[in-house]
Parts: structure tokens; C-alpha cells; sequence
């Protein structure tokens, strides 16, 4: 028999324990790995919230509504946790982060040649779009995107998307309803209504700064700005309820069967017509969910944001992945079935005189300087439209800045989320886009010959100065690059050099207990915004009669 030195024996004995340990402990990963040692168990769905709208477990928060959104005996499909056992300390996943490689440097470098850039922002974006989805798909028996118990790493959710009727996260897969869209297309009317419903997930990263809002089924709401830390990754899948007789591209992608309201986008009503603001309950009777009637759901769009401080103004890079279903058929995963549309980190902010519908000048022919447009992705989109070019899947946004089809025309990715803030006082955010105000002048819009105080913007629609406020104005004010952090300004010169707010009449932000006029930041997070703002509205109805309990209208992307 040979014997073992004891050098051998330690080696051959660590390799043993390597391997059991190994076998035993695979489920309880998350204790003893990178992310801090923070989770007993790898399940980080912890039940402190609600999981979706009219969740059992919360009766207390749906008084006097129609039961619409719960599993049936009959329902033998999937049911949504939510994930919400956030990290308790910060968490650095950069060595699992390839885009965070200094090659890729040079995209961020305005010296860098267009052939360059174009093929860093093919791989930055592969490269992150990996990162989302291991663990998240393809798994034995699993899900796509059960992410409670991802063996990778970990991922969660944005607590209190539950409250809304109407927009409240559905049972199945806890998606939200994100907006209405209106598309050009081939066959039928021309047009084609339908409605995006979609999921965000967070890594352990930009979970910690959720974390320090959401605590033990609450939430304390910020004071002061926020800010992710390096490395935060948010991730989004946006299903579309139309066909793919309708959208072609739509073709060969994953598909969902899921709990929502009506698909063309259920409004509240009278006998006189839709009402600009209803109750609870009335949204609860006149938009019920149903997995029946309205069944599956289908990828059309994947947006992520990675906090990134190469991107020197904001430090953000947005992109977007659309669906590429027809030419893509062959690749096992779905989820690889898309096409990156475009990353960027900044909105080309038009100079002083200069108007964003056009600044910077022709983009297709000679880009961005804090963006790229992957323009094969463009024209396939494109290709299954009708005339309705601005209703085009491949639209884009404003002079062709990054915008994926689910979003409006007249805006881009970062244009919109630079407005993230703190609900005020009076549940008030900023619009997502001037056009959503009705007391602003409108941004991208290009003015006549004949008068620079009417115009027309990028979506075919009429616009006036209003208050003295130019369109030039607005443009730099929305197309400006926030920092992170840093609150979204409203305060802009008029005509006549006088300093004003953009929301004119509300005379907004109006905190409690401060004086400053000035948006509290949560770092580019719409859903961080709207999740307050049901929260905030939860806490006001506890008090008030389900009856009279009224719902405060969302900020939503819409395309129309």
C-alpha cells in the first residue's frame, strides 16, 4: 500500500471536503459567497411586500375592490414572488462585469473612429446582456426569471408596483403595465393598438441602494438625493400584447401566458367617457385581469442601465434590445432572438440657439457623440411598417437619439429617466417628457417658418409657446445631461430673461418642511419614482372610505 506524505494527504483531503461542501451547501451559496454573506438560504424572496396586486397575504390594502388578480384552484401555472431581501451592505460584482474591461474605454472617447465605437457597443451590450440573463433562463424545470432562486447571482425587484388597478404588478410573471403604443403597420387599419407589460430586476449591486428605501415592509422615503453605486445593473423585459401577424418581428420570441387587463389599454370611464381620475374601486370593477381572455404576452423590447463612471456626464449607459425573432430563429435560448438597437450615455445636449429635432445634424451619417445607433437594427424594425413612420417600431427617439419602440418619439432613454425624483408633498413628479404636461411648452419640436412660438414636434403634433418659455428652452432642459445624483432642473430663463419654473401652475417641488425648489434625485430610477408614489398613496387612503379613495394618475412611457 502507498502511503501519503502529509503534504499529499492535506491536498487530497481539501479536494474531498471541496467536493462535498460542494454537493451540500450549493443551495446556501449566497452565505458564504462575494455578496457578503448576507442570505441564510438562496432564496431572496422574503415576503415584506406585496408580490402583485391584490397579493392574499395584504388583504388590508385592497378594501371594497374586485377580486381580479389572484390564482384560481383551476390555475396550474406560475405565480410571482417578489424578490426583496436586500443586501445589507455594499456589494462588488465587478469581476463578473466583462464590459467593465478597459478596453472599452475607448467608446466612451469622442476621439475613438465610428467603426470602433460601433463594434465596442455591440460587445459592451452582449456582454451585459450575458450578465443578465445566466441564471435567469433555460433553467431545469424553472421559470425564465423566477429570480428567487438564481444559482448564478443574485437579482430582485422594485417593492410596491402593486397598488394600481390598473398598472399593478399580475400574478404570473409580476408584470406592470408600462404604457399604451400605437404602431404603423402593414396589414388591417394601418395601425395597431396594443399595450406593454414588463418586469424590472436589479443585481445585488443596485439592490443595496434599494435597500436603504424599502426596510421591514416599509419605506422610508428619501430626504435627500440618492445614488447607485459603480457597477448597479438594472434590467428590463417589455412584452407586447399584439400578434405577430401584426409585428413580425415578433415572431419565434419568448412568450408569457399572463394576468392582464384588457390589451388594447383599459381606461376608467363614465357614461360620459374616460375620466381623468378615478377610484380604486372603480379601476378595480372596469379593468379586470384575466389569463384566459387576455393570454400571452410577447418580447418585444430588453432595456438595461449600467452605472458606469466612464460616462463622465452622467454616469449612466443606457441600451436597448428589441426583438429580431425572423432572422435570429435558429438560436436555441429566445432570449438571444434580439438585436441590440443602441447604447448611450448621454444626450447630445444641443448647443445655445440650437433645437433637438435637429442637433446634432444628420446622426445616421455622422453619429453621436454620446451614442450609437446600431442602424441594421433600425431598418429591419422598420420594415414591417406602414406610412406612419414616427409609429414605426424602429422610431426611435428625438433626431434618431436612442429610443427603443415602446418609447416615445419626441424623448430618449436618458432624457426621460434624468427626471427620476422624489414624489413631493402633493404625490407630484416631474413629467417624464414636456409633452406629458399640460402647462408646458413641448420639447423636440421644430418651429414654423412663418412663427418660432408654434411648431410641430417630432410625433406629428401642434405645439405652442407657452409662458414665454422658447422650444430651445425646453430642449436643453430635457436634453441636458444630469449627473447622478444630481436633482433635475425646472428652473429655466423665459424670453424676457426672467427666471421660471417649467410647471408654471404647481409652482412644484414642494416638500415638507424645505424651502428649496429644487427635485429630490433618485439617480435615474423611474420605478424607484413610481413605487414611491403608490407607496405615498397608500399611506393617504388608510385614513379615507375605499369609495372615495382616488387614484392619482402614473408616470408612463407611452408612444402616442
Amino acid at each position: 500500500m502507498k502511503y501519503l506524505n502529509r503534504e499529499q494527504f492535506i491536498t487530497h483531503t481539501s479536494a474531498l471536503m471541496v467536493l462535498l461542501i460542494s454537493a451540500s451547501a450549493h443551495a446556501n451559496w449566497y452565505k458564504e459567497s462575494k455578496y457578503g454573506g448576507q442570505y441564510d438560504s438562496a432564496n431572496t424572496c422574503s415576503g415584506q411586500y406585496p408580490s402583485y396586486w391584490q397579493d392574499p397575504d395584504f388583504p388590508d390594502m385592497w378594501p371594497g375592490q374586485a377580486i381580479s388578480n389572484v390564482p384560481t384552484l383551476v390555475y396550474d401555472g406560475p405565480t410571482f414572488a417578489l424578490s426583496d431581501a436586500y443586501p445589507k451592505q455594499a456589494v462588488d460584482d465587478s469581476q463578473a462585469q466583462k464590459w467593465r474591461d478597459k478596453k472599452f474605454d475607448a467608446l466612451f472617447d469622442e476621439s475613438t473612429d465610428a467603426k470602433t465605437k460601433y463594434k465596442l457597443a455591440l460587445a459592451y451590450g452582449q456582454a451585459v446582456m450575458d450578465y443578465v440573463l445566466a441564471g435567469n433562463t433555460q433553467r431545469q424545470g424553472i421559470e425564465d426569471f423566477n429570480v428567487c432562486e438564481n444559482k448564478v447571482r443574485p437579482w430582485f425587484h422594485m417593492p410596491f408596483q402593486t397598488y394600481d388597478p390598473m398598472s399593478g404588478r399580475e400574478f404570473t410573471h409580476g408584470l406592470t403595465r408600462e404604457a399604451p403604443v400605437t404602431f404603423s403597420v402593414q396589414d388591417g387599419t394601418g395601425t395597431d393598438q396594443s399595450t406593454m407589460w414588463a418586469v424590472g430586476i436589479y443585481n445585488a449591486t443596485a439592490a443595496y441602494t434599494l435597500g436603504q428605501v424599502w426596510k421591514n415592509g416599509t419605506a422610508q422615503v428619501p430626504d435627500s438625493n440618492i445614488t447607485f453605486d459603480e457597477g448597479a445593473v438594472i434590467a428590463k423585459p417589455l412584452f407586447n400584447t399584439s400578434t405577430v401577424a401584426q409585428l413580425p418581428v415578433l415572431t419565434n420570441m419568448p412568450s408569457w401566458n399572463a394576468n392582464i387587463s384588457a390589451p388594447a389599454f383599459c381606461v376608467c370611464h363614465s357614461a360620459e367617457g374616460p375620466k381623468e381620475e378615478c377610484t380604486l374601486v372603480e379601476e378595480a370593477k372596469q379593468c379586470p385581469r384575466s389569463y384566459a381572455q387576455w393570454s400571452n404576452v410577447k418580447l418585444l423590447q430588453f432595456d438595461f442601465a449600467v452605472k458606469d463612471s466612464r460616462a463622465e456626464d452622467t454616469n449612466w449607459v443606457y441600451g436597448t434590445f428589441v426583438a429580431d425573432g425572423l432572422r435570429k430563429a435558429k438560436l436555441a435560448n429566445p432570449w438571444q432572438r434580439m438585436s441590440l438597437l443602441g447604447v448611450m450615455w448621454g444626450n447630445d445636449t444641443p448647443a445655445n440657439g440650437h433645437y433637438a429635432i435637429d442637433y446634432p445634424e444628420s446622426p445616421r451619417e455622422k453619429g453621436f457623440k454620446e451614442a450609437v445607433i446600431i442602424w441594421d437594427t433600425v431598418d429591419e424594425l422598420n420594415k414591417y411598417a406602414g406610412s406612419g413612420r414616427t409609429r414605426a417600431l424602429g422610431h426611435l427617439g428625438c433626431n434618431n437619439r436612442l429610443n427603443g419602440p415602446a418609447d416615445n418619439s419626441n424623448s430618449s432613454c436618458m432624457s426621460c429617466h434624468g427626471t427620476a425624483s422624489v414624489p413631493d408633498s402633493k404625490l407630484t413628479t416631474p413629467p417624464l417628457i414636456s409633452q406629458f404636461s399640460g402647462d408646458q411648452t413641448h420639447q423636440c419640436v421644430s418651429p414654423l417658418v412663418s412663427s418660432k412660438e408654434d411648431g410641430v414636434d417630432r410625433g406629428g403634433d401642434s405645439a405652442q409657446v407657452l409662458h414665454n418659455v422658447a422650444f430651445n428652452t425646453v430642449d436643453q432642459t430635457y436634453f441636458t445631461n444630469v449627473g447622478a445624483g444630481q436633482p433635475f432642473n425646472m428652473m429655466v430663463k423665459d424670453e424676457q430673461g426672467q427666471t421660471v419654473n417649467l410647471m408654471y401652475e404647481s409652482k412644484a417641488p414642494i416638500y415638507e418642511g424645505s424651502a428649496k425648489k429644487q427635485w429630490r434625485s433618485l439617480d435615474y430610477s423611474l420605478q424607484m419614482s413610481i413605487a414611491l408614489k403608490q407607496w405615498m398613496q397608500y399611506q393617504n387612503n388608510k385614513t379615507v372610505e375605499p369609495e372615495k379613495q382616488v387614484h392619482k394618475k402614473e408616470i408612463r412611457r407611452n408612444i402616442e
